[in-house]
């Protein structure tokens, strides 16, 4: 009794540090769990405070990119681009891609394997289409723009392997929802061309900006996540990745955009806005140069020094990474393997 005390004692710093941050969890953090706190509007102002200081953030970055692009992310959430690279370039990075053999970390999500590798700066220094992707100016000041944190992103490999002959659990992609209740930002470069065949992104544009029938939505969300046991709903997620209805995305004017695009397309979405992977109708493949960028929201500055903080980034998300490959390896929720990823039934 008196360890369990003193130990829940001990972690009230890291609660207090979490919601100055990017903490979500309305189970692991009491705090930002308490029912009594959110009724008089705790996660709310988080979503306010945060979404004020991205804004700022945005402004203070805005010569990085051109002002169609910075209209387009701010009115949709996301921005766009077919044709990234000049053909040539894009079908070496294919082929690349298509022929690296590395570490992968593999694991189920519905009757999909997805297999990823993080591509440090170790990694890709082997791979030089990999590197000239990395290093083209304008991805880089897209990416640093739209996660307002002059940053680059984490890069990895990430292959979807659909309808793979797995046993069948909950899917959470599948799921529409916001990944966080901050602005951040997710990336794709498609190696494959994407339609129903291999499931493609799809999002609600629009639903990244606050509004108030979207504050109201989350303000009656933080009440729901904050139940306790039986209480809480069955096959609700409590880690502060809301998921929300067709009927509530009505009520709240949005409609769902469906991304049917080739090859060679470029996505950066942020993924405060509602999405989720659409279905595939098709034992298939998707393969994509996967970015994303997420940091304290409550910091109103962002660095002055893009590649040294991305290096830094890069280095403690490994160490978290192998941290985490600890329980999920050992739950037998992942494998790791060393090798090629696995490329059946694709057009490359």
């Amino acid at each position: 009794m008196a360890r369990s005390s003193i130990k829940f004692l001990w972690q009230w710093p890291k609660w207090l540090l979490e919601l100055f941050a990017w903490g979500k969890s309305f189970k692991n953090n009491p705090i930002i769990g308490s029912y009594w706190l959110n009724r008089c509007g705790l996660h709310v102002m988080r979503v306010v405070v945060a979404q004020a200081l991205f804004r700022f953030r945005l402004i203070l970055l805005a010569p990085l990119v051109p002002a169609e692009d910075r209209r387009t992310f701010l009115k949709d959430g996301y921005v766009l681009k077919e044709n990234f690279l000049p053909p040539e370039q894009f079908a070496r990075l294919a082929r690349e891609l298509e022929s690296y053999e590395g570490d992968v970390r593999e694991f189920v999500e519905g009757t999909t394997l997805t297999q990823r590798t993080f591509m440090t700066h170790d990694v890709r220094s082997g791979l030089p289409e990999f590197q000239a992707l990395v290093r083209d100016p304008r991805l880089d000041r897209l990416m640093r723009y739209c996660s307002s944190k002059n940053r680059p992103p984490l890069f990895y490999i990430e292959n979807l392997c659909n309808h793979a002959n797995v046993t069948p659990r909950p899917d959470p992609q599948r799921d529409m929802h916001a990944d966080t209740f901050h602005p951040c930002v997710k990336g794709w470069l498609y190696v494959d061309a994407v339609d129903d065949r291999n499931g493609p992104y799809i999002y609600v544009p629009g639903s990244h900006r606050l509004s108030w029938r979207r504050l109201k939505w989350e303000y009656r969300q933080s009440l729901e996540a904050c139940k306790k046991g039986s209480a809480r709903a069955p096959g609700r997620y409590w880690d502060g990745s809301f998921r929300v209805s067709a009927a509530e995305l009505a009520e709240m004017g949005f409609a769902r955009r469906k991304f049917c695009v080739p090859a060679n397309t470029l996505v950066i979405g942020n993924v405060y806005g509602f999405h989720r992977r659409g279905e595939a109708l098709e034992k298939s493949n998707r393969m994509t140069v996967w970015m994303q960028a997420r940091d304290n929201p409550f910091n109103p500055l962002f660095t002055l020094w893009p590649q040294r903080t991305g290096r830094l980034f890069e280095w403690v998300w490994g160490k978290v990474l192998v941290k985490l490959d600890r329980g999920k390896l050992a739950s037998g929720e992942q494998r790791n393997f060393h090798g090629h990823f696995s490329r059946e039934n694709t057009n490359l």
